[in-house]
């Protein structure tokens, strides 16, 4: 008996340590992000004399930031990240989504190379593809185009989502596609009706990953766009570093606005996490 009560005591213990380690490592982390965030929200608010003092909090909610930019191109920019950023998810899906899917379903010596060739080109340097890119891009007519800057995009998320996602359908039990089979469900209908309910987590998670990179991107839209007023609100941002140097209030008020909507799709993505894996599974 007191050798019992001398382990529950030990593992109790250990768990009180795990659990200090936890709360530490999620204090550090709310610190990292946190006050970042807390910072540009406050800033954007305060005066240029509360800016000066470095004081934590404004002293009233001012809003003159945020009605100090309404005559630039944010609203054209907020616009062009969204048309970017959605035809680039939409795009990297559509294709990695099947990929994952044969990749998982197809049993061959052929696919552990494939496998490390993704791998491969996930590791190749950002401005390494430009020239190829670009080339490609200008025999395609696709240069100074959002459709443009969305495939070049899709090049390095595509990769990203099939490593992401293979795992999901290969977890699946082989009994479910039998199933299907024996029902007169083929692969198509089978992938599109059971597997991808089964791993909505998977695929809103790596759908809501690729819309938020493709909406902080920098490089490529300024590589492959000519026209300013095709900018996505990246290129605003860097801008405006220049143009509100001596206003920090007023870009702080930009990266605000300009961060909502990636916390609504992320917020999105979050509310259909909840809704379960085996969404479907029944039908």
């Amino acid at each position: 008996m007191s050798t019992l009560l001398v382990r529950r005591s030990r593992i109790e213990s250990d768990a009180g340590g795990w659990r200090f380690v936890g709360a530490g490592a999620l204090l550090l982390l709310l610190l990292l992000y946190g006050f970042p965030l807390f910072w540009m929200l406050s800033t954007s608010f305060k005066s240029g004399a509360e800016i000066a003092r470095f004081t934590w909090l404004p002293s009233a909610l001012r809003l003159d930031a945020y009605t100090a930019f309404l005559s630039t191109d944010f609203l054209p920019a907020l616009r062009n990240s969204a048309t970017i950023s959605g035809l680039t998810t939409l795009i990297s899906m559509a294709l990695a989504i099947p990929a994952a899917y044969g990749m998982a379903a197809v049993r061959s010596r052929l696919v552990t190379p494939l496998l490390v060739l993704v791998l491969l080109v996930q590791m190749i340097p950002t401005s390494a593809m430009f020239i190829p890119l670009f080339r490609l891009l200008s025999g395609l007519g696709l240069i100074n185009s959002h459709l443009g800057v969305s495939l070049a995009l899709s090049s390095l998320m595509v990769p990203f989502a099939i490593l992401v996602l293979r795992p999901g359908f290969a977890g699946l039990p082989p009994e479910l596609e039998e199933a299907a089979a024996v029902d007169g469900a083929g692969r198509g209908r089978y992938l599109l009706q059971i597997a991808l309910p089964l791993l909505r987590n998977s695929v809103f998670t790596t759908a809501a990953i690729i819309f938020v990179a493709a909406w902080a991107e920098l490089l490529y839209p300024l590589t492959f766009l000519l026209d300013s007023q095709r900018y996505p609100l990246s290129v605003f941002i860097a801008q405006s570093v220049g143009r509100f140097n001596n206003n920090s209030n007023s870009l702080m008020a930009v990266s605000v606005l300009a961060s909502l909507p990636v916390l609504f799709v992320v917020l999105f993505a979050q509310g259909q996490l909840r809704k379960g894996l085996t969404v479907g599974a029944v039908k």
